[in-house]
């Protein structure tokens, strides 16, 4: 029988040293974690991204015991429902651990975020939106799974190496991250049919522009990753405030070298003010944990500054 796994979790937000206003929002739960960064100026973008991730937190997809049971709320996908089958098959050649069944959480998770869309569109009009990024553990057919979603240019990473705190060795490899999402912008764009280069990406004027956002009556489609969950993971979920600032292997560091979540995303936030804080800065630090362990249900309350 598979053991039951859990997250424990840390988080903060923190305006930055040049905005005026905090616009990111994040949201905790015992079974999924995200990150949300508005636009609009002044208020409107504060709105929806609390928006988006109010609605995430009280969606009872992510309580239910049998994931199934949730209602889809949306109207029929069409031809979505393909660009995911299609999306979980390649997945799931990848590794054929993941359950068919994954196709129909991933379903859900849409829904819940199609759902955070209309209630900023229908409170804001098309004058704010938010990007979104986030990952729910989940068990399906037996196997228990993250689902990580993404919405604009907020990112999910996973650390990649051995586990927080544990030695470097060569038979462990160097300590990493491994971005598991990819931004909906134009530079990333621009990246991926090779007119710039990465490091390129990270100066041009227009990095900040995104192609998919909720709440601003244009695309909002999500990218959802199914990869299997194991016992020592640990997940980070930022908006670009931290990674404008930070490199991966500084935040692959201390996210390998300070054990607690909550600790990890207090270091990473300081060190991202540091270097600039030209932006709000919003993380969540996830580990998983098998539910017996001493260290389950610690999860910090997160931090607004």
């Amino acid at each position: 029988m598979t053991a039951a796994l859990t997250i424990r979790s840390g988080g903060v937000t923190d305006r930055g040293l040049r905005r005026e206003t905090n616009e990111d929002a994040l949201i905790v739960t015992d079974t999924m974690c995200a990150v949300a960064d508005g636009m609009g100026g002044h208020e409107a973008g504060e709105v929806a991204s609390a928006l988006c991730v109010s609605t995430l937190g009280a969606s009872e997809l992510f309580t239910l015991e049998d994931f199934r049971d949730y209602r889809i709320v949306e109207p029929e996908p069409g031809s979505d429902v393909a660009r995911f089958r299609a999306t979980i098959d390649r997945q799931l050649k990848l590794d054929p651990d993941i359950p068919h069944e994954a196709l129909e959480a991933v379903r859900r998770v849409r829904s819940v975020l199609w759902e955070a869309d209309r209630a900023i569109q229908a409170e804001c009009g098309t004058r704010a939106g938010t990007t979104v990024t986030g990952a729910w553990l989940v068990q399906i057919s037996g196997t228990w799974l993250w689902l990580v979603f993404n919405v604009g240019d907020s990112r999910t990473y996973q650390l990649t190496g051995p586990a927080p705190g544990a030695q470097v060795t060569p038979e462990t490899g160097p300590v990493g991250v491994a971005q598991l999402t990819v931004d909906h912008s134009e530079v990333q764009y621009l990246v991926s049919i090779g007119q710039l280069t990465p490091a390129q990406a990270l100066v041009h004027p227009r990095r900040n522009v995104i192609t998919r956002a909720l709440g601003t009556g244009q695309i909002w489609e999500p990218d959802v990753v199914v990869l299997p969950a194991v016992p020592g993971q640990r997940l980070l979920m930022c908006s670009d405030g931290l990674t404008g600032e930070l490199s991966p292997a500084h935040i692959a560091r201390v996210l390998h070298s300070v054990q607690h979540p909550k600790e990890a995303a207090d270091v990473l936030v300081q060190a991202a003010l540091r270097t600039g804080g030209r932006d709000n800065v919003t993380l969540v630090v996830a580990d998983v944990l098998t539910a017996d362990d001493p260290r389950a249900n610690t999860s910090s309350i997160p931090r607004v500054r």
